[in-house]
């Protein structure tokens, strides 16, 4: 299957945790899509995140593509920039940070697929977590 970044419609996330998420792969967009949903993140220069969170249910891969930061795994502080990647196993606690003035663009693939509804969740968190500030 090819894709073209550029025409799959993002998700924004706003702040504290701001990103864009394109689901480019996944079982519950192509049925024909087995055993991992693929999505581009895209966090916004000078301070996009992700909140500290795991994925209980499935191991994520994030290879970035574009920018630099850091990245939090377990209990370890990363330095990220092109040409690095990071495997999360199902369960382990991390985060990624942009502390560029580009965006920092990360390839995410998610083996077992996760559901779309990680979107949604992920808008919701940073709403509670704005609403907390």
């Amino acid at each position: 299957m090819f894709i073209n970044f550029s025409s799959i419609q993002g998700f924004r996330v706003n702040k504290p945790f701001a990103r864009e998420l394109k689901v480019l792969l996944s079982p519950d967009a192509n049925p024909e899509i087995k055993g991992f949903t693929f999505i581009l993140s895209t966090l916004a220069p000078n301070g996009g995140c992700t909140d500290l969170h795991s994925h209980p249910e499935a191991g994520e891969l994030m290879i970035f593509l574009s920018g630099s930061g850091k990245a939090w795994f377990e209990n370890s502080e990363l330095e990220i920039k092109p040409g690095t990647a990071l495997y999360a196993p199902p369960g382990s606690v991390h985060k990624t940070l942009n502390t560029g003035d580009q965006p920092l663009q990360i390839a995410c693939i998610f083996v077992p697929a996760i559901s779309a509804d990680y979107i949604r969740k992920s808008q919701e968190e940073s709403e509670n977590a704005r609403g907390n500030a």
